[in-house]
């Protein structure tokens, strides 16, 4: 069964509300972060957090997770290692627009409710994050791509974090960005990607080698109108992907899942189909097996959906 809600109502001093990024914490519940302010790189744009402690039917009031006075933030990613702390990945804005963006990080030993001191990760300008970090067999993996060349790459740590590398690049006719990660039953990553035009398709790709190098980009089924995509591996070891199914419209948003552990693509549901923008879908798995969703709400407000995997099984045949 599905439920939706608003995570929080428009805030009258931060109207701007999109990119939330959300990860299950264990015994702590659900933590939502996302960038806020008066409009996309305003310089008031900051790292808000909202939890959902766990047994709890209400999610707590936004704070600012992090601020840069005078420069916008965005695009988080949050990456919590085996012992408990907390890592944050996130963009800031130099000048006036993404394409002057660089990438930082900072830990948490806390929960996240206090923050190292921020270290570069590289200065490249237009380096820009987005999708689920992930640690598989001792490697970082951080997906990132540029957003002046609108093409993706990996940022990968060997050393657990002391340096960082990056992948060539993933090229596609349209360009691509917001690369998603899964790893299949037989250890090979699987790599979807958002198109980097209009009326294009989601593309894919694929490492043998713990993404240090990728297979040519592929075109799947599925219709991209160049926004963003959330992939994510369930505990059943089958494939989840939130999506807009349109070629043209950041609407419906919907979710697809796969019969089994591989891209055997079977069922689609859809979460909402508001003829307004809802875009930039984090999925999560807590240990009950309920499936969460949040997404941007005509960048006004993040929603919060949940529902199980049966509620996925009983959707249109793909």
């Amino acid at each position: 069964m599905l439920t939706k809600a608003p995570i929080f109502a428009q805030l009258d001093e931060r109207p701007f509300a999109h990119c939330a990024t959300l990860t299950d914490l264990g015994d702590a519940g659900l933590i939502v972060i996302w960038m806020g302010g008066s409009y996309e790189t305003a310089p008031d744009v900051s790292l808000l957090a909202s939890r959902l402690p766990r047994g709890a039917e209400q999610w707590t009031v936004p704070e600012v997770l992090a601020d840069v006075p005078g420069h916008s933030m965005g695009q988080p990613v949050l990456l919590r290692q085996a012992g408990g702390e907390l890592w944050l990945f996130y963009n800031v804005i130099l000048g006036a627009s993404w394409e002057t963006a660089i990438p930082y990080m900072t830990r948490s030993a806390d929960g996240g409710r206090s923050w190292g001191s921020p270290s570069l990760l590289f200065d490249m300008p237009g380096l820009m994050l987005r999708s689920r970090a992930h640690i598989i067999s001792g490697r970082i993996i951080l997906p990132a791509y540029d957003e002046n060349t609108w093409r993706s790459r990996m940022i990968l740590s060997d050393d657990g974090g002391q340096s960082w590398r990056l992948t060539a690049r993933l090229e596609s006719p349209q360009g691509n960005i917001h690369p998603n990660i899964v790893q299949s039953p037989d250890g090979r990553l699987l790599c979807y990607l958002r198109t980097g035009g209009k009326s294009g398709v989601i593309w894919r790709s694929e490492s043998a080698d713990n993404g240090e190098t990728w297979s040519e980009l592929t075109p799947t089924r599925f219709p991209n109108a160049n926004t963003g995509i959330d992939l994510l591996r369930l505990s059943s070891g089958q494939y989840a992907l939130a999506y807009n199914h349109s070629p043209t419209h950041r609407t419906p948003l919907c979710v697809a899942i796969t019969s089994g552990a591989n891209e055997d693509w079977q069922r689609r549901q859809v979460v909402d189909d508001e003829y307004v923008e809802l875009s930039y879908p984090s999925l999560a798995q807590t240990d009950d097996g309920l499936i969460h969703l949040v997404y941007t709400h005509q960048r006004q407000y993040i929603v919060h959906a949940t529902f199980d995997q049966n509620w996925l099984m009983q959707g249109v045949s793909l």
